[in-house]
């Protein structure tokens, strides 16, 4: 029942938010008659332009009313913020509108509360004395800020030529102000409701005041913008402040006096002192705080106060482009972080995808056709994302971030999977010759759905392969639709649900399960028992093909009953209809561009990384790319490389280890038969002359920086790799070839599980809000503008360091686990592999120690985000959220974790890759999270990066310079 709950909570939402702001045009229309009519009228219209604003930006103004509309349709509900689906939240929101309703439902109160009458009373109040002195104007001010907030003006115009319409006890009559305190104490109570719509969803309130600050920024109307400055009660406010710095810049241009700004409270603020960085030589144990701080101002008598210095007074700084980061929490165990660049929103280097080193190796990703719906695969399996890694080797992005967090909170918790909503069918489907099936297939790789399509032909196509559409959404109940209009019937998202009821139901097994294409498509040639044939796997790839064109025309956010399998089924049909070629009548083979792609991919991959019997490798790449290539008998996993059809995420790493002992007539026989948890990725191969680990391993993200060594004289290379030779890369999602442990089970490859904790989770600050989801953002006010003087820059420890330090060993110490609830609660048995604890030694230069650190937690490194026009500034008064200490590589030994409770720990690892392998294995080894950020290459502040490792940032509380 709560889908229909949230379907009239929605339209009911949308009924409020509309009358709303016809109540705040008439109450603005009424601030036209009366003293200070323009100022008033002012006040009215921001808070009017704020609730425009925030009602686009959740989807309420999108969403059209007519007389006879009982239930939004999906397109209303897909464009409508996720906030508002939750009913708590929904509920909240309802509530505040209806106060601002309220406020205009009696005209008694009106008059008595709010200091209006009717217009005909005007004269009569006057003489009452209700307005004090002065005159009523008689006729109406022009609309004060029309061309400031040009675009929102538009955008709302022909809603607001339907709403008048509709009548109201503010919209029957004509109203003019006389009592202008009552009437300034209605604004104050109009604003607050404003204030706590936005802060029930905070990242849409920071959209909100992007565009408004966008908007003011673009204004060239000196009148309006100082309009703006004059109606503001606190000089703090973002649309004072904003409009202020845009009258300087436009007076700057023009020769225009500079904007009056409001009188705001008296504050003595003196230029900031820049804190030199203790040498990292001298420091303690716990070294001291270095605190960007503000000294008092000495009192100075007015009458000895010498002259100002020539130039002015204020020099104009804007904060715009600083790092800003929101944390969401949907429940108590999902975390969604995003970014933004304060002023500005969200931006396109913000959501770099790292490129791959060879094309076969974009295949580790979902397409980005069907990452829209993908985010079932995403709570399962993250490294299917391609926004999941950082721009620093063995990092992770703030989506990646957030993604890994939520991982392990669900391997944590012991429940099952709860199943998922689906669509199926209460009809059987229509037999279908082979014939039919293989001429569509063809026709929609070869031309989609075709240049003449529309929705009727699409329906048609949808009859011809499904028959008669009956379906129902199977969630704890089971829900059944009709659709009694025909045009709805035929409509572009219906005919998706009808092939999603169909493939939910479909004999052939899902992909999680059998983690390989080639198995489902050479199932008859594998094995005679099964209960389904090739033909119906094809079906199902002809299906999941016809879904993703549709999606790809209808272009929409949400689709209700795509599950994992689903998402799986469609990865594959694009992946088959990429590299598979009809070659005869009822035949497929791999396409040559493909195989020769894929062959080149994986020999390119084994010889950067130095695989053992390369020799072999290379031979057998050779012989598939000859024309006798389709007699060789190769593993499926093998086929389903060669065709661009592994599957991505955690599966595309165990396919690559498939096909490279297969392609190894001495490893062929010796693949390691261990099953691990792929999608924990904590585990890697071990060889005797080297060892081989995933990327998100705990061993694979402390050595991934040893990637970046440029030559193998250098002084911070791995001791044990340079004396054989090889350079560590980080390729594929693996890191290697890296020090071999030795272990005596390791002669043709051991599968080793590491022991490791999960990442710490970032617990939520806010209070108990039951089902609504919580958002964390930033305590420190978020004004973007002031005095330069009044603005600290904080200085980060000097580099490149001296400090340098080199690995020497790696060893795996075999750790004795239990089965645990986090495990699935399978017993490890024979087929598990042995699990490792992982240390690693290393050798300080300076003072020529020795230092051994155990990799406890599988630790996430977040890779700094870029800003935008740094370096940024602290605002004063907000030094305390960017206190940090300054820790050199020789006194990571002897320090303890501070855990960003005082202070954010900056570890200097400038001096080479080493060095930050260094700091990563002591943050696994003391069980934190931390930030990468790289110095003086234009990416990121040190202030942002101070932010984002803090607790306004992702809360880890290291951020290790490199």
């Amino acid at each position: 029942m709560e889908i229909a709950a949230t379907a009239v909570g929605v339209l009911g939402l949308v009924g409020l938010y509309s009358t709303c702001i016809e109540m705040l045009d008439a109450l603005s229309s009424a601030a036209r008659y009366g003293i200070g009519r323009e100022l008033l009228q002012t006040k009215i219209e921001v808070e009017r332009v704020r609730l425009m604003i925030w009602g686009d930006s959740v989807g309420l103004a999108n969403i059209d009313l007519f007389a006879g509309k009982k239930e939004p349709t999906e397109d209303d509900l897909a464009a409508v913020d996720e906030g508002l689906q939750r009913r708590a939240l929904r509920d909240a929101v309802a509530g505040l509108l209806t106060c601002f309703l309220r406020a205009f439902e009696d005209v008694e109160d009106l008059q008595k509360r709010y200091g209006l009458v009717p217009q005909g009373d005007q004269d009569s109040s006057v003489a009452a004395g209700s307005m004090g002195s002065g005159d009523i104007a008689t006729r109406p001010a022009r609309e004060p800020l029309t061309s400031t907030f040009r675009k929102t003006y538009e955008r709302f115009q022909d809603r607001a030529a339907a709403s008048q319409r509709r009548a109201t006890p503010l919209t029957k009559a004509k109203w003019a102000i006389a009592d202008e305190k009552k009437f300034r104490a209605l604004i104050g109570e109009l604003r607050a409701i404003n204030d706590s719509l936005t802060s029930l969803l905070p990242a849409v309130r920071d959209r909100t005041r992007v565009r408004m600050r966008a908007e003011i920024m673009r204004a060239t109307d000196i009148g309006q913008l100082q309009s703006l400055v004059d109606a503001s009660d606190d000089a703090a406010d973002i649309v004072a402040e904003t409009a202020s710095l845009r009258i300087e810049m436009l007076s700057t241009r023009h020769g225009h006096a500079v904007a009056r700004k409001p009188v705001a409270r008296t504050v003595q603020v003196a230029p900031p002192l820049l804190v030199p960085v203790p040498d990292q030589r001298t420091l303690t144990p716990e070294p001291p705080l270095v605190i960007p701080s503000t000294p008092e101002p000495t009192p100075v008598s007015p009458a000895v106060t010498p002259a100002p210095p020539a130039g002015p007074a204020f020099v104009p700084y804007d904060n715009m482009g600083a790092l800003v980061v929101h944390k969401v929490y949907k429940t108590s165990k999902s975390l969604m972080c995003y970014a933004w660049l304060s002023g500005i929103g969200e931006v396109p280097e913000l959501a770099v995808t790292q490129p791959e080193f060879h094309p076969a190796f974009t295949l580790r990703f979902l397409p980005a056709s069907i990452i829209p719906v993908a985010d079932s695969v995403f709570e399962i399996d993250v490294e299917a994302d391609p926004g999941y890694a950082g721009w620093s080797p063995g990092s992770a992005s703030l989506t990646g971030f957030s993604r890994e967090l939520n991982f392990w909170r669900k391997v944590e918790d012991s429940t099952e999977r709860p199943p998922e909503p689906s669509w199926q069918r209460t009809s059987d489907t229509i037999p279908l010759k082979s014939d039919f099936i293989l001429k569509r297939w063809k026709a929609v790789v070869d031309d989609g759905l075709g240049s003449d399509w529309t929705e009727q032909k699409g329906y048609n196509s949808v009859r011809e392969i499904c028959g008669p559409s009956e379906i129902t959404l199977v969630l704890t109940h089971v829900y059944s639709y009709t659709w009694l209009n025909k045009n709805e019937t035929i409509k572009t998202r219906h005919q998706i649900s009808d092939f999603l009821a169909v493939m939910s139901v479909s004999r052939v097994p899902s992909l999680e399960e059998t983690a390989s294409i080639g198995l489902l498509a050479n199932i008859e040639q594998l094995t005679h028992n099964a209960n389904f044939g090739f033909l119906d796997f094809l079906l199902q790839m002809l299906m999941a093909r016809e879904v993703t064109l549709r999606m790809a025309k209808d272009k929409r956010r949400w689709y209700g009953g795509v599950t994992v399998r689903i998402v799986y089924d469609l990865v594959a049909a694009e992946l088959w209809s990429r590299g598979m070629h009809l070659a005869s009548k009822d035949s497929f083979e791999a396409c040559e561009a493909t195989k020769a792609q894929q062959t080149n991919g994986i020999l390119r991959f084994a010889e950067e990384m130095q695989w053992p019997y390369l020799s072999e490798i290379r031979e057998t790449a050779a012989k598939w790319l000859t024309p006798e290539a389709s007699n060789i008998i190769i593993d499926i996993r093998a086929w389903d490389w060669m065709g661009g059809l592994v599957l991505p995420g955690a599966m595309f790493p165990m396919a690559m280890i498939g096909t490279l002992y297969g392609m190894s007539p001495t490893l062929r026989t010796r693949l390691p038969s261990a099953i691990v948890k792929s999608r924990h990725g904590n585990y890697g191969i071990v060889y005797p002359q080297a060892s081989y680990w995933r990327v998100r391993s705990v061993l694979g993200k402390v050595l991934a920086p040893l990637s970046l060594v440029e030559n193998d004289d250098e002084a911070a290379a791995a001791a044990a790799a340079a004396a054989a030779g090889r350079k560590i890369k980080c390729l594929g999602g693996w890191v290697g070839p890296c020090p071999s442990p030795s272990l005596p089970e390791s002669t043709l490859g051991l599968l080793a599980e590491l022991k490791g904790r999960p990442p710490s989770w970032v617990a939520e600050d806010t209070g108990d809000t039951g089902d609504a989801a919580a958002t964390v953002f930033p305590t420190t006010s978020q004004s973007h503008q002031g005095n330069t003087a009044e603005w600290a820059l904080p200085t980060p420890p000097p580099s490149p360091s001296s400090e340098t330090v080199t690995l020497q060993t790696l060893r795996l110490v075999r750790a004795a686990v239990a089965p645990r609830p986090a495990d699935g609660g399978d017993a490890r048995g024979d087929a598990a592999p042995p699990i490792y604890q992982a240390r690693l030694d290393f050798r300080l230069a300076r003072s020529g120690l020795m230092a051994t650190m155990t990799l406890h937690a599988n630790s996430v490194f977040v890779a700094a985000l870029p800003c935008r026009g740094g370096p940024h500034r602290i605002k004063p008064g907000t030094a305390a959220a960017y206190t940090f200490r300054a820790l050199g590589v020789e006194d990571l030994p002897r320090a303890e974790l501070d855990g960003g409770a005082t202070a954010v720990t900056v570890v200097n690892a400038t001096g080479g890759p080493a060095a930050e392998t260094f700091a990563r294995a002591w943050c696994s080894e003391k069980g934190t999270n931390a930030v990468v950020w790289k110095r003086g290459e234009g990416g990121c502040c040190f202030k942002c990066a101070l932010m984002l490792a803090g607790r306004e940032g992702v809360a880890a509380g290291v951020l290790i310079m490199c």
